[in-house]
């Protein structure tokens, strides 16, 4: 079914403009005047950016206004002449991302070869902007301290954005990269990423794809949700960030990060030492490949995190329980030695008999029985138990460590074409390789909980701004997202028919069970639901067009957007079964799980409590996303500037 909302924006400021813009660029407007403060039509208008010599060139119109949209981010110097005044000359004037200026003059009677010069002090007042807006510039990202360096660690550093809970976000089908932010008050998942104008957005959570390491990013700004008609997909805040460009002198950087466990403290409630090995390396390069035309920019860097952390235990068979005696593991009804934990009466899972003493082959007891042979089976994957000085071995307690290591490439690559006066070209590759091996061990197949992940990400995006006149600007932009992620367990891993079990097996890896019994000290846990083989494949398209026209006293903002977003999903889910034990088969005569005993008992009568499996989940979900809209800033007077503007933005359910 298929319903369309249609969102209304209509916003009146007074001495505040909120300009429509495209994201990753910045704005410029003023109005130019004489010392008695009437307007001067005809001005040329010239502004350049410092690093590339780049310049555009427009004239103020009837109402001595003048616009520049759609600036790459920068230093630069602006210029203002005409006949009969002295040239103006302001230098300085530093944009950043979303920047949305006014940059007024009043030009002094003289020649033209007189020059009346102003210099900028820091960044330009933002009073043509009503949303709420901080910038993370290029300084802050390369030299803030940050444990992993992912520059969206920064984002909670405005004002107005704070850490949200991320269930949204929760399991392994999601990009590893995946934050849950809120902005102004928007919930996790509703917050828009840009990425150089283009979409960062990952359609299948709503959440962020990978972003550029530090060095390979210039600056990024977070913006509240009071925004123009030009935004809101998204009914959250937006995170803004754009890439380094070339510019006409060569510049680059070298760079190695370590963290190492030589000099790391150990966690308290471990039992050894953190084993962390982090190394980031990498580096990047830029320059002009034609002075003042066509520019480059590329970087790299790898990521090798190797840890493990001795915070995970288990309760495990013991030679004693093997051996068909429980008195230890689960002491009798009126023992005095209760070192495993509180007494109680276990019973055979397979006849419903008491066991005297929690012990088989004992007088008016059931003999020791034939073990399950896929539960033996099991046990030989099991870590063997080390005996302690207190005897608590004799609990089937083992400690162990799950391997976690994760290897990151990142490359990028980004080219600025200046073809002429009217016409700039840029763009930007961008690739994320991302590895988490799932770890295997036969002789600890505990390890199996954490699954595997295998992650690519691919960004394409492309950008045109198009001088048509000197009141009209178009800026066009195309997105390709690409993102896949191959899930599930090591090659190395088993599934049921390892241990015998006569069982249709969908994967030849991967093997789920849960051993567990309510309140008491026996289970363990292999593998996990959040393991399963899958793969998930998701692309996203995204073009985008907009238009400024300067007309009169009105500032005409209007274009529109189609996103495609393909999701493919195909998931083994229990495919393999699920194999659950909860000991209520050994927890009174009936089995009917109003009381517990030993899960361990129960698994090796192959009593199992809870069995599922399913055919695999598969997917194939197409969707549109396109919108529309216009805005209308009126330049009343001097002192007043009214903005209107109407946004369609159609939501499919």
């Amino acid at each position: 079914m298929k319903r369309v909302f249609w969102l209304l924006l209509l916003v009146f400021a007074i001495s505040a403009v909120s300009y429509a813009q495209v994201a990753g660029t910045a704005n410029v407007q003023g109005t130019i005047q004489d010392a008695t403060g009437a307007v001067v039509p005809g001005a040329t208008v010239t502004i350049t950016n410092v690093a590339t010599a780049v310049t555009q060139t427009t004239k103020t119109d009837a109402s001595g206004v003048y616009s520049f949209p759609s600036l790459k981010v920068g230093t630069y110097n602006l210029s203002v002449a005409a006949s009969g005044f002295q040239t103006y000359q302001q230098t300085g004037i530093v944009l950043e991302v979303g920047s949305n200026i006014a940059l007024d003059a009043k030009l002094t009677v003289g020649s033209a070869s007189q020059t009346v010069q102003v210099e900028a002090q820091g960044l330009a007042l933002q009073t043509e902007d009503t949303s709420f807006k901080q910038t993370i510039d290029q300084t802050d990202v390369t030299e803030m301290p940050l444990n992993g360096r992912r520059m969206t660690d920064l984002i909670t550093l405005s004002g107005a954005s704070t850490s949200a809970p991320g269930g949204d976000f929760t399991g392994s089908k999601y990009s590893y990269a995946a934050v849950s932010v809120s902005i102004a008050g928007g919930m996790g998942n509703t917050t828009e990423w840009k990425l150089d104008g283009g979409t960062n957005n990952d359609y299948m959570a709503n959440a962020n794809l990978p972003f550029p390491f530090p060095d390979a990013v210039n600056e990024f700004s977070v913006e509240s949700t009071a925004q123009g008609a030009s935004t809101g997909n998204h009914t959250g805040g937006l995170v803004n960030v754009v890439t380094r460009s070339g510019t006409n002198q060569f510049h680059g950087t070298g760079f190695e990060f370590i963290r190492n466990s030589l000099a790391d403290a150990s966690n308290f409630f471990s039992a050894s030492k953190d084993q962390l090995h982090q190394n980031q390396y990498g580096g990047t390069i830029g320059g002009p490949i034609a002075k003042n035309k066509l520019f480059f920019f590329t970087g790299f860097q790898r990521e090798t995190i190797t840890a493990s952390q001795s915070n995970k235990s288990a309760y495990v068979p013991t030679a004693a329980n093997l051996a068909g005696d429980f008195s230890l593991t689960d002491p009798p009804v009126g023992a005095s030695k209760t070192v495993c934990g509180s007494p109680a009466q276990l019973y055979d899972p397979a006849t419903g008999a008491a066991l005297p003493g929690n012990k088989y082959g004992q007088s008016g007891g059931p003999a020791l029985p034939t073990w399950n042979p896929a539960a033996l089976k099991v046990i030989s994957y099991l870590p063997k138990i080390v005996p302690l000085p207190d005897g608590s071995d004799a609990c089937g307690h083992v400690f162990y460590s799950i391997p976690n290591n994760t290897f990151d490439k990142q490359s990028i690559t980004r080219i600025d074409y200046n073809i002429n006066s009217r016409n700039t070209l840029y763009g930007h590759y961008f690739l994320d390789g991302y590895q988490n091996p799932a770890p295997f061990s036969a002789d600890n197949i505990l390890v199996t909980t954490q699954s595997g992940n295998v992650e690519r990400t691919q960004s394409v995006t492309l950008g045109e701004d198009f001088v048509v006149n000197q009141n009209i600007v178009n800026s066009a932009h195309l997105t390709f997202l690409r993102r896949r992620d191959d899930r599930g367990y090591s090659t190395a891993d088993i599934n049921a028919t390892t241990l015998g079990i006569n069982l249709y097996q969908l994967q030849a890896h991967g093997f789920q069970f849960t051993e567990s019994t309510s309140g008491k000290n026996h289970g363990f846990t292999i593998g996990g639901g959040t393991n399963s083989i899958a793969s998930f494949n998701d692309n996203t398209i995204a073009a985008s067009d907009n238009v400024n026209w300067t007309h009169g006293k009105h500032q005409f903002i209007f274009g529109g957007e189609w996103i495609h977003n393909q999701l493919n999903i195909n998931n083994a889910y229990e495919g393999n079964g699920t194999f659950t034990i909860n000991g209520q088969f050994s927890g009174n005569a009936a089995g009917d799980g109003k009381a517990f005993g030993d899960a361990n008992l129960d698994l090796l009568s192959g009593a199992m409590s809870g069995f599922q499996q399913s055919k695999a989940q598969q997917n194939a979900l197409r969707g549109n996303i396109p919108n529309l809209y216009f805005q209308d800033t009126f330049h009343a007077s001097t002192r007043l500037t009214v903005v209107a503007g109407i946004r369609w933005t159609p939501a499919y359910l």
